[in-house]
């Protein structure tokens, strides 16, 4: 990152790693950096999407999950993700409508 400032992987790699550990925040704000960097970063939006569950911040999570799948429509681990948030949320039907899509996809 030193080196490249605009590196939107290198953001996105240290966020992985931050998320890992348990540092949501930390991990939220490198994820928003690669995705203001490459506002296309489907991987980006999906992995702050679990930093935000993690955080309890569901609606949140859905909000990136939903972009996730927006740029990638056949992304099978965010429609699985997605159904846990609405799970917790309560909003059974959308989870298993969603949890139904992702084992389509190839999930099991």
């Amino acid at each position: 990152i030193r080196l490249n400032p605009q590196y939107a992987d290198a953001y996105y790699n240290r966020g992985i790693a931050y998320r890992r550990l348990g540092q949501y925040e930390r991990a939220i704000e490198d994820y928003d950096e690669a995705i203001r960097l490459n506002p296309q970063y489907a991987d980006a939006y999906y992995n702050r999407g679990i930093a935000y569950r993690r955080l309890g911040q569901y609606e949140r999570a859905i909000e990136d999950y939903d972009e996730a799948i927006r740029l990638n429509p056949q992304y099978a681990d965010a429609y699985y993700n997605r159904g846990i948030a609405y799970e917790r949320l309560g909003r059974q039907e959308l989870a298993d409508r969603d949890f139904a899509k992702a084992k389509s996809l190839g999930v099991e």
